[in-house]
């Protein structure tokens, strides 16, 4: 499934803009209420501003059609644009542990009733922001990330709402930055599914929820399939997972016949497994035996034998 830039491109420029006008606001309101924790929101609406804005342009690039030189088109651009923006989280939380252990060695007064006006109004527009994006987070990695910022900003105003009446009910300044350091764990927590996720991607390793060995049994059920090796699946971008394998077929197998398996094949991985780009080797049993192959065509590790 792809993203479609008409859908998802200009809500992403309108959230951008209204991030953007937001951060200086709240950047003022918790410089005045010397509020580490608005800061940290701030900061973390900062980070926001970028991911929108980035994954913006991942949508609008990931549109151009592939070259000589970009065989696979400039898709990936939308993944490394998702492993950014959550790296980017990771740092602004780490910034944020160094802040508070000062703060707890030295406390500040805070202003509370402007650090609770203020975050109210962020809760508010984040969830707006993250709720007009959930849509597209459902769809791209790109996507989700962005609304993983917007999530993460939601809970962490809310968690500034919560100090600042802490502090003005019993007048303990330590709940400002101990609210600064849950922010803190919840960032790094909501930013490590999507960095992983990134990561395998660009890894190329299986596409995630792909049973390997349910495929590869299905391939080998069809007739006249005798063996499957040298077996390699892996992520282009969201939605694109490509394969390629050799197939191994009885000696007696007419090309037609190896022609009419590889098209029912590609409806197979179509269908069943979401694999719609395979390449797929047919040749004959026994083959891979050979001394004119190399020895990981046949690795055992990736061989199945059928039953």
């Amino acid at each position: 499934m792809h993203v479609h830039g008409a859908t998802h491109g200009p809500r992403l420029i309108l959230s951008l803009v209204v991030t953007l006008a937001f951060v200086a606001f709240e950047g003022v309101a918790g410089w005045l209420s010397h509020s580490l924790a608005l800061m940290s929101d701030a900061g973390h609406n900062a980070s926001d501003a970028l991911a929108l804005g980035l994954a913006a342009y991942a949508i609008w690039i990931g549109k151009r059609p592939s070259n000589k030189d970009k065989t696979f088109g400039y898709h990936r651009v939308a993944i490394l644009t998702a492993l950014f923006n959550s790296l980017s989280l990771i740092v602004i939380a780490v910034v944020i542990f160094v802040e508070a252990g000062e703060l707890f060695r030295t406390p500040q007064a805070v202003t509370p009733s402007l650090m609770i006006w203020v975050a109210a109004v962020s809760v508010v527009m984040n969830t707006l922001i993250a709720w007009a994006l959930s849509g597209g987070a459902k769809e791209t990695l790109n996507m989700r990330a962005a609304f993983i910022h917007m999530v993460g900003d939601a809970a962490s105003a809310a968690a500034v709402i919560v100090a600042g009446i802490v502090v003005k009910l019993t007048g303990w300044v330590y709940a400002d930055p101990l609210v600064s350091v849950m922010i803190g764990v919840f960032i790094i927590y909501t930013a490590w599914g999507v960095s992983r996720d990134a990561a395998n991607i660009l890894l190329e390793s299986t596409p995630k929820d792909l049973d390997v060995d349910k495929m590869v049994g299905a391939i080998e059920a069809l007739e006249p399939v005798r063996h499957v090796h040298d077996i390699h699946v892996w992520t282009v971008g969201d939605g694109m997972n490509y394969l390629s394998c050799h197939v191994e077929l009885p000696k007696e197998t007419t090309i037609t016949a190896a022609s009419a398996l590889v098209q029912r094949l590609n409806t197979l991985l179509a269908h069943d497994f979401g694999i719609a780009h395979a390449t797929i080797q047919t040749e004959v049993e026994g083959t891979c035996t050979s001394e004119f192959n190399r020895p990981r065509f046949c690795d055992e590790s990736s061989v199945r034998h059928s039953h």
